[in-house]
């Protein structure tokens, strides 16, 4: 029968396995467990050395994580390949190891002490598993009485259990914290503000966004009230905030005053608020996404779809009342309905819908740079005298005096002859749009060196000079023009068509005197 052990021996198995678990609620720190096991199995034993190796999950290799005792300082660090030496079998086959002679022992690895300059003499070893599987070792080297007793081996087993428990407890600890940081780094990181609120509404915590946002310091923030603070209705923002600690996930848009790089602005917010385990205690977050970009692209859509509806509803309206007088004539077999004016009419309508039909489908493509120029030899008289007469009816429905200076004599330009005459009509168009009732517009064409210089000047309200590159952007639309009807593409279209053929366009004006848009093209072949 196994002799046990008498009450005293019994006594300081207990004290020392109740002084190494109590290493285990000391620290959090892997390391400094290991440490502390270590240095009590050591002393409890009475060895040279005491060491932790634990597996390399991507190598397998083992890697001597922890030593105490001599040469403890080269040993940490070294690695041994699997199943090498008597560590090796330990974790390979989940069995201790006693070796009584390291030498005599084919399993001995003498590699380590030539290493540390230390002699093995005898060793004790035993894996250290965790859900049965073996993911370390735990070795003693040379007892002071030259022999492990007969409960060493026991005992050290239920050292690798503690150690075990060790290595599961700082693995989960690990990974807390782990998911703790990830939650910090995107909190600190976002680039939407991110506030944390109690279950009254008052704020706990806020990212650096939110801070930005707000304009105050963290410390004037923490403790203040969330709807207070965000200026939203008290009513309706503590409303959201009981349904959030009841348990829904609420979505809302805010308009916010908030403070930006360009100063105190309002802003269209997405938000969310949700409730949230925070530190161990339960908290709501609330989270806003700026979407006044979104937003205001959305209007802007709902007025490009608004004018351009307005653009060819117009001159649709020319085209069918047009048609319908044409109509009733053949019916009525009338003579006096002048059928060649009314459908001359009709064409003018037609071809204003095709000008800006044609301007939308080709401003996409040219800032993409997939529009292929057909260019030829273009009369510059035959461009003024074709764009005057496509705008004049509506010129003349205006009062308006519309008139053209073309010199004589001039040569040819190196054109898209489509597009050229589009631009000239698109700027005549927009002159006769933003000219006052009864005014005049005036086309000429004149060459200048080794191109041909266009221009359109009417007697508006003019242009201010932070407004004259702008007027050319996509959609833009100047402030005090806004009951004038139009989709904002005609300028644009001008820039990058004229830009298309290596030409200029630029406007000169003066406030309350008018405007004069020019544009040049080339004489000769590219």
């Amino acid at each position: 029968m196994e002799e046990k052990p008498n009450l005293e021996a019994q006594i300081r198995e207990l004290t020392f396995l109740h002084k190494t678990s109590q290493v285990l609620t000391a620290t959090l720190d892997l390391d400094d467990i290991l440490r502390s096991l270590m240095t009590q199995v050591r002393d409890y034993f009475g060895v040279d050395a005491a060491s932790v190796a634990l597996l390399d999950e991507d190598t397998q290799d083992l890697v001597f994580r922890i030593a105490v005792g001599r040469a403890s300082d080269e040993v940490v660090g070294l690695r041994m390949k699997p199943g090498q030496g008597v560590a090796g079998w330990v974790v390979q086959t989940g069995q201790p190891a006693l070796v009584p002679v390291a030498e005599a022992d084919e399993r001995f690895y003498a590699g380590v002490d030539y290493r540390t300059s230390f002699r093995t003499q005898a060793l004790l070893a035993v894996p250290v598993k965790v859900k049965g599987e073996s993911i370390g070792v735990i070795e003693i080297l040379n007892p002071a009485g030259g022999d492990f007793d007969k409960d060493a081996e026991r005992l050290l087993l239920a050292v690798a259990d503690l150690a075990a428990i060790a290595l599961r407890n700082a693995g989960l600890y690990e990974r807390v914290r782990q998911a703790e940081r990830r939650y910090e780094s995107l909190f600190n990181e976002s680039s939407d503000p991110i506030l944390v609120l109690d279950l009254e509404g008052r704020i706990l915590n806020l990212n650096q966004r939110a801070i930005e946002m707000l304009d105050r310091s963290r410390e004037q923030l923490c403790g203040t009230d969330f709807c207070q603070m965000l200026g939203v209705e008290s009513r309706k923002c503590q409303q959201a905030i009981l349904r959030a600690r009841g348990g829904e996930h609420l979505r809302m848009d805010m308009s916010l005053v908030v403070s930006t790089p360009s100063g105190i602005e309002s802003r269209m917010m997405e938000t969310t608020l949700a409730r949230i385990d925070y530190g161990g205690r339960e908290a709501i977050q609330w989270v806003g996404h700026d979407i006044s970009e979104r937003v205001a692209l959305e209007q802007a859509r709902e007025d490009l779809m608004h004018m351009i509806v307005h653009d060819l509803r117009n001159p649709l309206g020319s085209v069918m009342s047009s048609l319908q007088l044409i109509q009733d004539g053949l019916v009525d077999d009338s003579e006096t309905v002048p059928l060649v004016k009314l459908i001359g009419i009709a064409v003018r309508g037609g071809q204003r819908m095709y000008r800006l039909i044609d301007s939308l489908l080709d401003l996409g493509r040219m800032e993409a740079g997939e529009t292929e120029l057909r260019k030829s030899d273009v009369s510059p008289a035959n461009l003024v005298q074709e764009a005057v007469e496509q705008v004049y009816p509506l010129a003349l429905s205006r009062g308006q005096t519309l008139t053209a200076e073309v010199e004589p004599d001039l040569p040819t330009v190196w054109a898209d002859e489509g597009f050229a005459l589009r631009i000239l009509a698109n700027l005549i168009d927009n002159s006769v749009k933003f000219t006052p009732l009864g005014g005049q517009i005036t086309v000429v064409a004149k060459q200048e060196q080794n191109e041909m210089l266009f221009g359109v000047t009417d007697t508006g309200p003019g242009i201010p000079p932070e407004a004259r590159q702008r007027v050319f952007d996509r959609f833009a639309r100047l402030q005090g023009t806004e009951d004038v009807v139009g989709s904002g593409i005609g300028l644009a279209f001008c820039k990058l068509a004229v830009e298309a053929h290596q030409g200029r366009i630029w406007v000169e004006s003066e406030p309350g005197r008018g405007s004069t848009f020019y544009f040049t093209l080339p004489l000769e072949a590219d």
